[in-house]
């Protein structure tokens, strides 16, 4: 679930309709009710976020949104669906806009846009990053803390070549781990937000 600037409740998921009219699997709520967006994605969604620009971002294991070509990730401009260059080589499943105006996205993919990164990248609004040597494994969930740093979370073991035990943060220039992170049968890190200035919170199995 996302609120889009004018308030509106933006569901995505793995449905194919909403209220039931036909929404495949995206659909807004304006408080009264329920709306496509377009004819929207061929496959799951998992994440959405909003650009600086106001258009709504989404990610998730889709290779088309609006009938084009989108490879695990594309954009919508309140009209029409739009793909962020080429895409991912994996699935999409977490979403944050940075303070500077680019997108991270984090998942299960090797390259982005054709360039190298692992697990995580981000868009510049033309072109596709790496966040320094990425993960060794999945990221699941994003968030940006007040003080600007993005926070990772995931199934990985190493963030930047270090070791990060499932939760990790990115201050701009290089990856650095979480204390001593998280342990458990099968540990993961699905969910974080900020709870303060100094706080955040991380939901997940550990």
């Amino acid at each position: 679930l996302h609120v889009s600037p004018n308030g509106d409740l933006v569901a995505a998921g793995d449905f194919t309709s909403a209220g039931g009219t036909a929404a495949n699997r995206i659909s807004r709520w304006n408080g009264t009710n329920w709306a496509a967006l377009g004819s929207g994605m061929d496959a799951a969604v998992h994440a959405l976020a909003t650009l600086p620009n106001g258009d709504l971002a989404a990610g998730g294991v889709f290779t088309t949104a609006g009938g084009i070509g989108a490879s695990c990730i594309a954009r919508w401009n309140g009209a029409n669906w739009a793909g962020l260059g080429s895409g991912m080589s994996g699935p999409v499943y977490a979403l944050a806009t940075l303070p500077g105006g680019n997108l991270a996205a984090g998942g299960s993919f090797v390259t982005a846009g054709g360039v190298a990164a692992y697990g995580i990248a981000r868009w510049t609004g033309s072109a596709w990053l790496a966040l320094g040597s990425g993960m060794d494994a999945d990221v699941l969930a994003l968030t940006v803390l007040p003080s600007g740093d993005l926070v990772a979370g995931g199934i990985f073991a190493s963030a930047g070549g270090s070791a990060a035990n499932r939760i990790a943060s990115w201050n701009g220039s290089a990856w650095s781990a979480l204390g001593t992170g998280i342990s458990g049968s099968s540990p993961s890190i699905n969910a974080l937000v900020p709870w303060s200035a100094s706080l955040l919170v991380a939901g997940g199995s550990f």
